[in-house]
């Protein structure tokens, strides 16, 4: 999963598919045609979920329901369906992702998944951690919500090699302002694991950005078609935008590059050009002493000359042969 540089990225269909067998299908399909390298369903029971008091979500904008129960309803998945859909991703060679809202699922699909994703929701699901763990596969937790102190008691169950923290904002959707990406390093030096994003921003910049604060793992929301109907709308992306996000996520990468040790290879040539040389800064005859005034500070580099560090040494020190003007200041010149 994690056996390159580049961030591993996550189409987070959830829900989007509406429900339907075609849309959930399709999704798969796009995703990978986008250059995702994971597709991501939610699997749960709207009975085990939600009270069935419980008003539809504030970010939802298809209000034709009242209730978030009778929407769970609607826009859930069978296990039989999700089975077909592993195998379509597994066809198609992209990697399946599933978020299970019910302990009970776990063993169930097991088998059909290429790792877990615990929600934001659940990271004190103490029993659904549990199970997750007893299948020995690597698992995403999502941290939003979540102090410092749920967050490491959650990590607890899985062997850090095992399992991989995204920061996410639990605010649907979430502003800039509220992103708080600096948490990404923050997370990853406080608990000493693998870390990403789960991004809830509309629009793309927000998680392409997500990799200069070390994202390893990066999952956005994904609709196979943009509707208002789906609860993930306003920071949910088609497959144009996963498109797009993928390339600038490549392009930042490049951005990034290696820690200074020396010179980069494009530099050599502004290193020549930029830095300077001792030159002497009139003629000296054999046998003269070198005085301060004698040289001179130029441009281009030569790295057969004095090191510019080392000006004084070469004060007081005798002439060799005659020396013209302009003409580098090198150790041969000198006098031992």
């Amino acid at each position: 999963m994690l056996n390159r540089k580049i961030p591993y990225v996550i189409a987070e269909v959830g829900s989007n598919h509406l429900g339907k067998k075609k849309l959930s299908e399709q999704s798969i399909y796009l995703a990978k045609k986008a250059g995702a390298d994971c597709v991501k369903f939610q699997l749960f029971d709207e009975n085990n979920l939600v009270n069935q008091k419980l008003k539809v979500y504030k970010h939802v904008k298809d209000k034709r329901l009242k209730y978030q129960h009778e929407r769970f309803k609607k826009v859930k998945i069978t296990i039989e369906h999700l089975k077909i859909l592993s195998k379509l991703a597994k066809k198609i060679k992209i990697d399946f992702c599933v978020t299970p809202f019910d302990y009970k699922y776990v063993n169930k699909i097991k088998n059909y998944v290429s790792f877990f994703k615990v929600a934001s929701g659940d990271i004190n699901n103490y029993l659904l951690l549990k199970e997750i763990a007893r299948t020995k596969k690597k698992v995403i937790i999502s941290s939003g919500m979540a102090s410092l102190n749920e967050i490491e008691k959650a990590l607890k169950f899985f062997p850090k090699k095992k399992v991989i923290l995204l920061h996410c904002v639990s605010s649907y959707p979430t502003l800039k302002k509220d992103a708080n990406l600096i948490n990404i390093k923050f997370l990853r030096e406080k608990f000493k694991v693998t870390t990403g994003y789960s991004d809830h921003v509309p629009g793309i910049e927000t998680a392409a950005n997500s990799i200069f604060f070390g994202a390893q793992v990066i999952e956005k929301h994904f609709m196979p078609k943009k509707t208002k109907l789906a609860g993930d709308y306003q920071l949910s992306i088609n497959h144009i935008d996963l498109k797009r996000l993928i390339i600038l996520i490549k392009e930042n990468y490049k951005i990034i590059g290696l820690k200074r040790e020396k010179e980069f290879n494009c530099e050599k040539y502004g290193k020549k050009t930029l830095r300077r040389s001792i030159y002497f800064s009139r003629n000296l005859n054999k046998h003269e002493k070198i005085k301060k005034n004698d040289v001179i500070f130029l441009r281009p580099f030569n790295k057969k000359g004095v090191k510019i560090e080392d000006f004084s040494k070469i004060i007081g020190v005798k002439i060799k042969n005659k020396v013209k003007k302009n003409q580098l200041v090198a150790y041969k010149n000198l006098k031992s």
